[in-house]
């Protein structure tokens, strides 16, 4: 019973997809139709019923027809199932377990009454049956119809192909235009903010060099690639806020006096304000920086006086290197420090002013910071 409702599924389906697909007709033509019978007479009835079609290959001869799979691949086979040699199953087995050739549809040739024979060809994965003695119209029919599935899954292979060639051109371009999105949105932020430090500093070089010892710490401390380098080009605004600071302030060549160091820290706030409520990750993490860069481990610095781990870890590694670069750095109001001398004054702040988990992943990376103090001249 559930064989017979299995062919009366198949009537059914022959119906249905010639229908859907008579646009492919002027492809059948050039399909290679594989026929395989030891009897002579039932090739002759089937190449007779298959007139229209002029590229069919006959074998009476199963193990012929098997070797010549390795270098001539049908596009449908008609098989019968009791052959000398190798049968039917056994061909049908190879085909379907075989990647090259388990696309190709397998119509069997069988008794009507044989319904266990077609129950094991259909489990062994062929797509059809035509029945003995063979109907002309019924033998066009079935191979009409899977060989237009054929040609419309070759089709559709090709389309989902050319897609993804189209899909992944589109996404080379979407990341070539990223990357030069970004290389610009890095200089923009990059003159901006020298834009601001040359009012203080002589050279971008000062930037450069925070953003690379910045990245260098943030990927020790754990960070992703993502995240340091996010950080790296939000450290190039920490000192934003310096451009509203007044010249006579911030280009003193002496001393500040108490009253214009207290504007000098208004700096912080006046970055903080300028990168405040950004709808990027990028500007609030710069937001964090600008503000909280000179906050001290101990609570002793500004702008609120933030303690410990309270301080954004993102500023806790920019004031460490921005320090560190500011003593190695001659100003109009200070020599510059020699590296050894700079590296004592951050151990002895060691826990005071700065991190100290910062300050030993800081002295740890030594043989790099000098690498990039190196690569951006001081000037």
């Amino acid at each position: 019973m559930q064989n017979q409702n299995l062919i009366s599924e198949l009537d059914q389906l022959h119906v249905h997809l010639n229908d859907e697909i008579d646009h492919y007709d002027e492809e059948l033509d050039e399909c290679r139709i594989l026929i395989v019978d030891d009897f002579e007479i039932n090739i002759l009835v089937l190449i007779e019923a298959l007139k229209s079609y002029s590229k069919i290959s006959v074998s009476q001869d199963s193990k012929i027809a098997f070797d010549s799979l390795s270098y001539s691949l049908p596009d449908i086979v008609l098989l019968d199932l009791f052959m000398p040699d190798m049968n039917g199953f056994e061909i049908c087995k190879y085909i379907k377990n075989n990647e090259q050739t388990s696309d190709i549809p397998i119509i069997f040739i069988t008794s009507e009454h044989d319904p266990l024979s077609l129950s094991k060809a259909f489990e062994l994965g062929a797509v059809d049956y035509i029945k003995k003695p063979f109907d002309t119209i019924e033998v066009n029919a079935r191979l009409r119809t899977h060989l237009k599935l054929k040609i419309a899954e070759r089709k559709l292979k090709e389309h989902n192909a050319n897609l993804e060639i189209k899909v992944a051109e589109r996404t080379k371009k979407l990341e070539e235009k990223n990357i030069e999105l970004n290389e610009v949105k890095r200089e923009t932020i990059f003159r901006l903010c020298l834009a601001a430090e040359m009012r203080d500093v002589d050279t971008g070089n000062h930037i450069n060099r925070i953003q690379a010892y910045t990245e260098v710490i943030a990927l020790k401390c754990g960070m992703s690639r993502e995240e340091a380098e996010q950080l790296s080009l939000a450290s190039s605004m920490h000192d934003l806020g310096k451009i509203g600071i007044p010249d006579h302030i911030l280009l003193k060549p002496g001393k500040l006096t108490p009253e214009e160091s207290e504007i000098m820290k208004q700096h912080t706030v006046i970055g903080a304000r300028a990168l405040a409520d950004g709808k990027s990750d990028l500007l609030r993490v710069a937001h964090r920086v600008a503000l909280s860069h000179h906050e001290r481990w101990d609570g002793k610095g500004y702008p609120q006086g933030l303690r410990g781990v309270n301080i954004p870890i993102e500023a806790r590694i920019v004031g460490l290197v921005d320090v560190f670069d500011a003593l190695i750095s001659r100003r109009a109001y200070k020599h510059a420090f020699t590296v050894d001398d700079a590296i004592m004054i951050i151990l002895s702040e060691k826990g005071n002013h700065f991190d100290p988990k910062l300050v030993d992943i800081f002295i740890a990376s030594l043989n790099e910071i000098m690498a990039i103090k190196d690569m951006f001249s001081y000037e």
